[in-house]
Order: structure tokens, then C-alpha cells, then sequence
């Protein structure tokens, strides 16, 4: 019975050596290399976007001024944001910026996650498309605060903005925020 239980350990190590040959013959001279996207060949979604004659006149300019000096103080902004918000837009995220302040302490910046740009990302009527919306990341918040806020915002914000939570218990929770002007 014990020369039965030595083959069958050896039979097993000779597969287990087989596989192991196997596997390292796949990473060493068969290496998964995923294809590295030819980003000169592909036409940016910008690019390609021709703005409808009514979206022509809402083009924004750059902001200056004391709002939007707040505004790029106060946040974070990914790398791909772009601040380009209308007047009306940016006195109201001023006020949205202090009730997140007003949960999470003076110290706390918002992440804005979206604003003038994810023209790929965003339908044609979007409100980011003319400067009029922004997205600020939920992601990593407490529940309880977070819901604060929106609950804050929903009681207090006037009639020309609008608040939607979005995304809710995803790795992409945020805060739609427009302006209706």
C-alpha cells in the first residue's frame, strides 16, 4: 500500500513539474502584452465635435474673479477638468463649497470631478457642454455627512440650480450640480 501512495505522489509531482514548465515557457517567451492604443491614429472626441449654431454663443470665456479665484482655492480638480463656468454656475458653487465645508471641517476641499469638458462622456444637451454643470466626487466621504449635504442643498439651494446624486455606492458617487440659467 505505501509503494501504491509513492507512485501516485510521484505521478502528482511529475504533473505539478509539467505544468510549472508549462506556465514558465508562457512567461518567458509568450508574455501577455496587451496592445498599447495608437493615440495618433484615433481622432479625439473633441476634435470631432462641431458645436450646433445655439451652443456657439454660450461659448464661455475663461473666468476671472473673486468667485472663481474661491472656487480654484477651495477644490481639487482632476487633471482633465476643465474651469471654464458660467458667472451664475460659479456663485452658486460657492455656496455649495461651504455646505461641504460646513459637514467635513474648514480643511476639506470638494474634488471636482467633471465641469467644461467630458465632451465624450456627456450627451449633446449636456449643461457641462456650455460651462453650466459640475460633477463633485462623493467617493471616499462619510454616508451620513454626504447625505447631510445633499439633504443641506435640496432645502436650501434656489430654484435656478439643481442637485442630483448620482452614481450612489459606486466607485463613481458624485454630486451633479447645474445651474438652470
Amino acid at each position: 500500500m505505501g509503494c501504491l501512495v509513492n507512485l501516485i505522489k510521484i505521478f502528482l509531482g511529475l504533473i505539478m513539474i509539467a505544468i510549472m514548465l508549462i506556465v514558465g515557457y508562457k512567461l518567458i517567451f509568450d508574455p501577455y502584452r496587451p496592445e498599447k492604443p495608437d493615440y495618433r491614429s484615433k481622432v479625439r472626441a473633441e476634435e470631432t465635435y462641431q458645436k450646433p449654431a445655439e451652443e456657439v454663443k454660450n461659448d464661455v470665456p475663461v473666468q476671472t474673479g473673486s468667485n472663481h479665484e474661491y472656487i480654484m482655492e477651495n477644490t481639487f480638480q482632476k487633471g482633465y477638468v476643465v474651469m471654464e463656468l458660467t458667472p451664475q454656475l460659479e456663485s452658486g458653487l460657492v455656496y455649495v463649497i461651504n455646505v461641504f465645508k460646513s459637514q467635513f471641517g474648514q480643511d476639506f476641499s470638494p474634488t471636482i470631478i467633471s465641469a467644461h469638458d467630458s465632451f465624450d462622456r456627456h450627451d449633446q444637451w449636456s449643461k457641462h457642454r456650455v460651462g453650466k454643470a459640475v460633477d463633485i466626487s462623493l467617493v471616499d466621504l462619510s454616508y451620513y455627512k454626504r447625505k447631510e449635504v445633499v439633504r443641506i442643498l435640496e432645502k436650501t439651494l434656489p430654484k435656478d440650480y439643481k442637485i442630483r446624486w448620482e452614481d450612489k455606492y459606486s466607485s463613481s458617487e458624485h454630486l451633479h450640480f447645474q445651474s438652470k440659467h
